[in-house]
């Protein structure tokens, strides 16, 4: 009896497992084959679009991070996040220094790329151009870096 319910407690314990994060896969596609790609998920519109050329990110602003290989003009990273609404933005370290390298101008030097293809224009793009609803297991969201 003891064996059944210690089973049966495991098995429970792992079915609310997926109630809380699924699987999203965001795949990297750039015209550069070298460095890393810099990812920042989103799940609040006040905070999107608040990052800075040459400065580190900013952990407090993003949901999650991740950072990925760049290797044939490709990356994939798979993260766990509850189904929701998000925005992700992105850039290719090409130099290695762990930030978004930019001009006095502000304007970056380095790859950068947003969910929904949302284009850049006189900085960055509006969350309702970024956002995207996940909503079904392993869906995935393509982000295209280049240089601006």
């Amino acid at each position: 009896m003891y064996k059944s319910l210690l089973f049966l407690s495991v098995i429970i314990l792992f079915s609310f497992e997926n109630l809380y994060s699924e699987t999203l896969i965001i795949n990297i596609e750039s015209k550069y084959d070298e460095g890393y790609a810099m990812l920042g998920i989103y799940d609040k519109k006040d905070n999107f679009g608040k990052a800075k050329v040459n400065e580190k990110p900013n952990a407090d602003i993003v949901l999650m991070g991740a950072v990925v290989k760049i290797t044939n003009k490709k990356a994939t990273a798979i993260i766990d996040v509850p189904f929701g609404e998000y925005a992700i933005a992105g850039f290719q370290d090409l130099d290695g220094n762990g930030v978004l390298s930019g001009n006095f101008l502000g304007i970056p030097k380095e790859p950068v790329g947003f969910s929904g293809n949302a284009k850049v224009r006189f900085g960055p793009p509006k969350w309702n151009d970024a956002v995207f609803q996940f909503k079904k297991v392993s869906q995935e969201v393509l982000i295209y870096l280049d240089k601006i």
